[in-house]
């Protein structure tokens, strides 16, 4: 799937007769022959006649506490199904094995929860399932035999998250997704530059693959490691026993390897560098997407540079209209993540300590706490500035460029091996950034001093002020998701950003420690979706033999 990193090249064939002799570039070609394939399988899918069914009545149920749920994990949307495919994992793990006998129910579930089309799943994917069930499973009863201690959870966490992603791109298969990142990839690479001993062709080739995963498609650390998985163990897909026992003996050293390339110190300059190419393959992968696997409509979109501008300024358009939408929603479900985590602060402790500690209600306080991270949210959702048409024209000029066999050269990024700076420069340059911190949060408990905030109010006040800041910063780079054009930072915005870099530090730290002690997703996780969804599930029973009673029934009267 990904060993295309490696260097391999693609074989180049002239330019097809179906092309109309026009000057298709080599890697669209070869990305229409793939989509060909992929259209094909498809549809080859899409006529097994026996597919999975569930009741309407405990559709909504499931599909209701779903939306519950999702509401109280600020997660992308989406990545909601593989989360939800975890989820029902650990749940049936506290429960029982993993079996593979429970791979129907899952798919059920799925559907139930309208993660899934109903009446669309071929039943022969139960099959399929229940062995990648069967495979993780042989491999999680190996670990307990050679691994003990801390690190065992680590890599248990990690396996089960890379399971239900291999389970939902079996369910839903990326082959479209895959084909277009080779594609930039294959496009993109040579405008990737390195300089140094220490920088190696390999690793920025893999550092770019990923990066392109990210920016993309919005790929997390997880499909991300499915993938390098993949890449390092590419006999895993097919494992037979002996692959499974030669994986769990490798283990911690395949996990170092990912975890390694994850946190690579190039990754960041890479991603940031290839948004202008990140922006064209955005929208020539939702224009594919558009057609439905209609390949001839692809082709003849292709082949037509006229309409496909036409169609490709809709996009667009279309895109700039969904992106405000999605802030706007974005908006909304951090003020209620962040109101729902402030009202229950409030109740456990805010209360409590004003009422029988320091006998004192300072309801200013209280409100302030309570209207400000709304305010702030608004706020900055007000700043966002909408593309432009020289944006729109921009884009539409490289998409031409990278079709029609005239990619753009330029060099994005050139990688050096960075300047070893001595002690005393890295002691002075720590220094400055505390006294950075320093100056900014000191300054907002004098404020908040002066107001009487007492010591809880005061810490409830900086913890939600970093929490929106942080929500606000995202919110603010999901709408930047297609400008191209290079922005011009003034003077106000300079000094805005400066001082705002140690809150929205500490909300992007505390955002990734305290993601993984949700209370509100804990209780539902726990507590409540296991009796839940059992009840669901006998309830679909229920009805689908109430159906077949009344089948009878009215087959005997008659």
């Amino acid at each position: 799937m990904v060993c295309f990193i490696y260097g391999i090249s693609i074989e180049k064939k002239s330019i097809l007769w179906y092309f109309k002799g026009m000057q298709i570039s080599q890697e669209i070609i070869q990305l229409y022959k793939k989509l060909e394939k992929i259209y094909r399988y498809h549809e080859l899918i899409a006529s097994e006649e026996n597919k999975i069914e569930v009741e309407e009545i405990t559709s909504h149920f499931s599909a209701l506490y779903e939306k519950l749920r999702n509401t109280v994990d600020f997660k992308e949307v989406h990545l909601l199904r593989r989360y939800a495919i975890e989820r029902n994992l650990k749940r049936r793990f506290i429960m029982e094995l993993l079996k593979p006998q429970i791979a129907a129910g899952l798919l059920e579930d799925l559907v139930r929860s309208r993660y899934l089309p109903n009446r669309a799943i071929p039943e022969s994917q139960i099959k399929k399932v229940e062995n990648i069930i069967a495979k993780y499973n042989e491999l999680f009863l190996l670990m307990n035999d050679l691994y003990h201690g801390d690190d065992i959870k680590d890599y248990f966490d990690w396996l089960l998250a890379l399971e239900a992603c291999e389970l939902d791109m079996l369910i839903n298969p990326e082959d479209v997704t895959d084909a277009v990142i080779e594609a930039m990839y294959q496009i993109t690479k040579s405008r990737i530059k390195i300089k140094g001993d220490d920088l190696n062709v390999k690793e920025k080739n893999i550092q770019l693959y990923i990066a392109i995963h990210k920016s993309l498609v919005k790929s997390d650390d997880i499909i991300i490691s499915f993938h390098l998985l993949n890449l390092y163990f590419d006999r895993w897909l097919t494992a037979d026993a002996e692959t499974i026992k030669t994986m769990a003996a490798h283990l911690p050293e395949i996990y170092r390897t990912i975890q390694r390339h994850l946190k690579h110190p190039y990754q960041r300059r890479i991603y940031q560098s290839i948004k202008e190419p990140v922006v064209t393959f955005q929208i020539l992968y939702d224009l594919i997407l558009s057609k439905n696997g209609n390949i001839v409509e692809l082709q003849e979109l292709l082949t037509d540079p006229e309409a496909l501008e036409v169609e490709a300024k809709l996009l667009i358009a279309q895109k700039y209209k969904k992106i405000k939408r999605r802030i706007s929603s974005a908006s909304i479900r951090a003020i209620i993540y962040i109101f729902i985590t402030k009202v229950l602060f409030a109740i456990v402790l805010e209360l409590p300590y004003e009422m029988y500690i320091i006998r004192h209600m300072n309801y200013f306080n209280l409100g302030i706490n309570v209207i400000f991270p709304p305010v702030l949210m608004f706020l900055v959702t007000l700043t966002i500035v909408p593309p432009t048409k020289k944006n729109t024209e921009k884009i539409l000029e490289h998409l031409n460029n990278v079709i029609y066999n005239n990619p753009e050269q330029s060099i994005l990024c050139q990688l050096k091996t960075k300047y070893r700076k001595s002690l005393s420069y890295q002691i002075f340059y720590y220094f400055m950034y505390t006294v950075l911190y320093i100056i900014v949060f000191g300054s907002i408990i004098y404020f908040l001093r002066r107001l009487n905030f007492n010591l809880l109010s005061g810490a409830i006040f900086l913890f939600f002020l970093t929490a929106v800041s942080f929500f606000a910063m995202r919110i603010r780079s999901a709408a930047r998701e297609l400008k191209v054009e290079k922005e011009k930072e003034g003077v106000i915005s300079f000094l805005v950003n400066f001082f705002a870099l140690p809150i929205v530090a500490a909300g992007r730290w505390m955002a990734s420690k305290f993601k993984k002690i949700n209370l509100f997703a804990f209780i539902m996780d726990y507590i409540v979706e296991a009796p839940f969804k059992l009840f669901v599930a006998a309830l679909e029973h229920w009805l689908g033999f109430m159906r077949e009673k009344k089948e009878e029934v009215f087959h005997d009267n008659q």
